[in-house]
């Protein structure tokens, strides 16, 4: 099974799928609506790291994929948290000899759409049709993590 983790500040996305594309599970953290205040960001990296855990402990997962990020002048003082998490749960993976991958958004998105600033709306449609599915990938960031779970399945090399 692979897993994809999909970390930002006020939400943590992650999806669990089978090496046969079915999809185990997809869900968003949602810890909090507003932006952690600077004495709560511990409490909510012990939190998601605690789940993340827990998540490993149930399932039998084969990959972790956590996507690269990327930060501008206008959303640096995230930056360190989202940073933290990520160094826990990558370091967590390691421990574990889990494999470990990134990539970053456009990464993804020229892989999917052949298109470097895709839409998210050309994101979702370009994985509905893939999957077969009858609905768009909700919320958006479900259609990167479909398709690079596809990606592992199929054994393609990345470039």
């Amino acid at each position: 099974m692979i897993l994809w983790i999909d970390p930002w500040i006020r939400k943590i996305w992650y999806a669990l799928i089978h090496s046969n594309l079915l999809i185990e599970d997809a869900w968003i953290l949602l810890l909090d609506q507003k932006s952690p205040s600077r004495l709560d960001q511990f409490n909510r990296m012990e939190q998601i790291y605690d789940f993340f855990v827990e998540l490993t402990e149930t399932y039998q997962i084969d990959a972790v994929w956590i996507e690269k990020l990327y930060f501008t002048q206008y959303n640096q003082s995230n930056a360190e948290f989202v940073y933290g998490i990520r160094w826990a749960l990558a370091m967590y993976f390691q421990k574990q000899a889990y494999e470990l991958y990134e990539w970053t958004p456009k990464e993804i998105k020229k892989r999917i759409t052949w298109n470097w600033a895709a839409s998210k709306l050309q994101m979702q449609q370009s994985i509905q049709k893939l999957f077969s599915l009858d609905h768009l990938p909700d919320p958006h960031d479900a259609a990167d993590a479909l398709w690079l779970c596809r990606m592992i399945h199929n054994k393609k090399k990345f470039v």
